[in-house]
This record gives C-alpha cells, sequence and structure tokens, in this order.
C-alpha cells in the first residue's frame, strides 16, 4: 500500500494548489533570504522541492540549485517551468538519498516535513541536510506552527475551479493534522489525504540540535517576523551547521 504522499502529489494536487505560483514563492523567500549571506555562484540543495518554485527563485538570485523530489508528476512540472536557470532536478526519497558535503545553503520549505509516522524518519530530512552542507553552512527549515493551527483550524470548505467541485475537510487526532481532499469532475470523484505530524518548537529545537545545527533567527512568518508560540502561523528555523566532532 502506497504512502499517502505517493498517491496525493500528483496531476490534480497541481490544478487544486496552483495558486502556489513563482509569486508567491518570492513573497515566502525574499524578506527571510536577505538572513542567509549567499553569493552568486554558490551551490544550495532544495529537499522536497515539489513543483520547484522555491528552487527557481533561489536559482534567479544566481545560486546553483539541486531539486530533489520523490514525485515524478511535480518534477516534469519543474522541469517544464525551468529555462535557463540554473537548476538541476533529481528524482529521491529525501529519506534515502546520499549527498556529498559541497553545497553552501539546504531548505525544506513549506511544511516538507512530518509526513512519516516515526520521528527517526522525520528526522531523517535533518541528517541529509547536515550530510550536504559545507561545515558553517546554512539550513533553512520552514514549519508549521501547531498551536496556530488548532486556533484556526477550517474543519470544511468547498471550492470550484476549472471545472473541478473541491471538498476540503481537516482534523486533528493523535499529534497529525489530516486532510481529505474530495475532487468532483464530470461524474468522477477522486479522493486524497493528507497527513503530517504536529511538532512543537522544543521538539524540533531539539532534532536540529541533535544533528549538528545551532539555530541563528527563529521567525514565525515569511516576512521575517518574530515568532510568537501562539499568533505566528510558521516556525521558520535559520540554522548554521556546525562540525560534530
Amino acid at each position: 500500500m502506497k504512502a499517502w504522499f505517493e498517491e496525493h502529489f500528483q496531476e490534480d494536487y497541481l490544478r487544486v494548489y496552483d495558486h502556489r505560483d513563482e509569486e508567491k514563492a518570492a513573497d515566502e523567500l525574499s524578506y527571510i533570504m536577505q538572513y542567509l549571506p549567499l553569493e552568486r555562484g554558490m551551490k544550495a540543495v532544495d529537499l522536497c522541492c515539489g513543483n520547484g518554485r522555491h528552487s527557481r527563485w533561489v536559482a534567479r538570485q544566481g545560486i546553483h540549485v539541486t531539486a530533489l523530489d520523490l514525485s515524478p508528476v511535480l518534477l516534469k512540472k519543474a522541469i517544464d517551468l525551468t529555462s535557463d536557470l540554473p537548476v538541476q532536478y533529481m528524482r529521491g526519497d529525501v529519506r534515502d538519498v546520499s549527498l556529498k558535503t559541497e553545497y553552501d545553503a539546504a531548505f525544506n520549505i513549506f511544511t516538507s516535513f512530518g509526513y512519516f509516522s516515526d520521528d527517526t524518519e522525520n528526522e531523517l530530512v535533518f541528517v541529509r541536510a547536515f550530510e550536504a552542507l559545507k561545515e558553517n553552512g546554512w539550513f533553512f527549515f520552514d514549519y508549521l506552527n501547531p498551536n496556530y493551527v488548532k486556533q484556526n483550524l477550517v474543519p470544511k470548505d468547498y471550492s470550484e475551479k476549472d471545472g473541478l467541485e473541491i471538498t476540503q475537510e481537516r482534523n486533528i487526532s493523535s499529534g497529525f493534522v489530516n486532510k481529505r481532499i474530495t475532487i468532483q469532475e464530470q461524474g468522477s470523484k477522486r479522493e486524497y489525504k493528507e497527513r503530517v505530524k504536529l511538532y512543537e518548537q522544543a521538539e524540533l529545537k531539539e532534532m536540529l540540535s541533535r544533528n549538528g545545527f545551532v539555530m541563528e533567527y527563529i521567525f514565525g512568518n515569511y516576512d521575517a517576523s518574530p515568532f510568537y508560540e501562539k499568533e505566528s502561523p510558521r516556525q521558520i528555523f535559520i540554522c548554521r551547521k556546525q562540525s560534530l566532532e
């Protein structure tokens, strides 16, 4: 049986979330990236890149990007949208990929984390980022804020888009935020699930620290605003790699 993220990131995902585009990527990165002193010609790796919108924004700043994702559908879309930019896409599972210590920065952006039931498997994102980075390299980790999610969860909504009737149902259970997406189109019905584990900031700090990262900044949203436990929608960590020796 396939995991939810293997079933979910297909053509329907691209249609439902087509508002997550280049403009949104710019909004999400332009302020925060000022805290990463990267220079043109440096190298970065985007772990779980999706359709590559963040990778392309970074590449437009003159950074050479390696972008990894498991979904062949999202990678094909990423390649279709990328031209004359220094981005190399590769397919792989972030848990298993082997990355050399050659990158100046690593990214895990927009809740591309917490997909697995086992904490050790989720933590492998940090392990792979550490392995990929040069010493003192930068790690940009962006995750939802569980307290904000709990207070602002919309149990159900309905929308129509390009001939699709989309119903999204959400709940929190056993430490996970769950979403069921039902799509109806011309008499056919398709269902997808999302399931992301909720991690409090103390847990994430402990994970990052034991994997060799020192936290330089913690922000509460993409505008680089401070983190507030109840009000901030995001937990954004800007970290540096230090030697474990």
